[in-house]
């Protein structure tokens, strides 16, 4: 084993041991304490804090969302349309998350890029969201995604891509949660998982208002990272130390686009505004230290791009209108679950009996090169989204159970929206139902997904 998968099994050790001490009200030492520990023959250079914490529970709901991104927001819309109530969780103080926090204004993979895309892969509640933001004027102009076959947004025939407006977005978000009658707590950063035994019945979250305890008969994992799954324990893949991780970028608007400039202008243009991809940064999304350095530098070298880029003839009024909130986290774990969709399952589009979500989105950095499916996706089964030894829990986004190659396609925001309209539709089945998530007929689950006008090639 090598430093790096050492450093995660014992971070996943540390972490769940923690985890089951809190749950059980076990004391480690009281508050307060500060412990240090030897190694024989080493220095006194390790130091740790050890607490015990009483945690109120301040809500109950029938499924709770963690993570209200473009998956958490069609998850809980699903879930609460299906029958449950639900409680949507988001750390920012809007929805929408790579997508608006990341500035990645392009939902892309609703079909294959190229032919064959005769087949619109993702319908249903993310169609239903699209078709609100055509109402409220929010799809863009256009962006530098190559498009070969003519469609019509506005008459909800959608193509590979969907340029959008990010403050849009975020207005359509909260249109649909609360049409659906969900719950919803912003500025909530879900930082553990609530334990009985070898099931999750909560979630623990810090906010302005302290440390709270959520009860939950299921919860959702649309945290992007899997910190729900991976705190509890849950087993996990990881990017390898170098070769197959894809990269941080931090996303950028200029303002003051020139008129001669046509076109997209290298990103997703509205008006004169134009959203552009910034420096692309290696590193680990789940390490504070390396974040906090890829931010600092996209940021810096943004503003020194910019600056070179008035200086050039006729581009004097372009100006930095915004910066994404934070930098845009490609990859980081994904949950191992009851079954891993391969790379072969991918390339060759297996179908599953137990489908609940197709994803036809190109792999973006396959072996160094974008690759563009030769069928019109491969399907995403229900067992992908159960996590092995966990109760209580489903998974979505882009934390599925799947290979490298397979998540590049389906981390795509477009198929993480349909997952998140399996994932809720699933929970709340199990909720309402008192079935363990892992328990549940796939069938009943996939003709409710077809009821709400998902496409899953039944």
């Amino acid at each position: 084993m090598n430093n790096h998968s050492q450093k995660w099994a014992l971070a996943r050790s540390l972490g769940r041991r923690a985890f089951f001490q809190a749950a059980l009200g076990t004391a480690v030492v009281g508050v307060g304490s500060a412990v240090q520990e030897d190694e024989p023959g080493r220095e006194r250079n390790c130091q740790s804090y050890r607490e015990s914490l009483e945690t109120p529970i301040v809500a109950r709901h029938q499924v709770v969302v963690a993570g209200g991104g473009p998956s958490g927001v069609i998850a809980a819309v699903a879930a609460a349309r299906s029958g449950a109530d639900t409680l949507l969780l988001e750390r920012y103080g809007f929805l929408g998350g790579n997508g608006t926090a990341g500035l990645m204004t392009c939902y892309n993979g609703f079909r294959n890029q190229r032919p064959p895309e005769a087949l619109q892969t993702v319908k249903g509640i993310p169609a239903e969201y699209i078709a609100e933001l055509v109402r409220l004027g929010g799809v863009a102009d256009s962006t530098n995604y190559e498009l070969t076959l003519p469609h019509d947004v506005r008459r909800g025939d959608l193509p590979y891509a969907i340029p959008f407006d990010a403050e849009v977005a975020k207005v359509a978000s909260l249109h649909l949660v609360k049409k659906e009658g969900v719950k919803l707590r912003l500025h909530s950063w879900v930082v553990a998982p609530m334990l009985d035994s070898t099931r999750v019945t909560g979630v623990i979250v810090e906010s302005k208002s302290g440390r709270q305890a959520i009860a939950a008969d299921i919860v959702i994992d649309c945290t992007g990272d899997g910190d729900v799954a991976a705190a509890f324990g849950a087993p996990f893949m990881s990017p390898a130390t170098s070769g197959d991780r894809m990269a941080m970028t931090l996303m950028y608007r200029l303002g003051g686009s020139p008129s001669t400039v046509k076109g997209s202008f290298d990103g997703v243009r509205k008006g004169d505004q134009v959203v552009r991809w910034g420096p692309a940064v290696d590193g680990d999304g789940l390490n504070v230290e390396t974040l906090t350095e890829a931010e600092v530098h996209a940021r810096l070298e943004i503003w020194d791009e910019i600056q070179v880029m008035q200086r050039k003839s006729g581009m004097g009024s372009l100006y930095l209108a915004l910066t994404a909130t934070v930098i845009g986290v490609r990859e980081t774990r994904r949950i191992a679950g009851e079954y891993v969709v391969t790379e072969r399952d991918a390339t060759e589009g297996r179908r599953f009996p137990d489908v609940v979500a197709i994803s036809s989105n190109p792999f973006p950095d396959y072996h160094g090169r974008r690759y563009f499916l030769r069928h019109e996706g491969f399907d995403i089964p229900y067992r992908s989204l159960v996590p092995k030894r966990v109760g209580g829990l489903v998974l979505s986004g882009r934390c599925i159970s799947c290979d490298q190659a397979p998540f590049q396609s389906a981390r795509s925001m477009a198929p993480a929206m349909a997952v998140g309209h399996a994932s809720g539709c699933a929970a709340a089945l199990a909720a309402t139902h008192g079935i363990p998530p892992r328990e549940l007929d796939v069938k009943i689950l996939q003709k409710l997904l077809v009821s709400q006008k998902a496409e899953l090639r039944l």
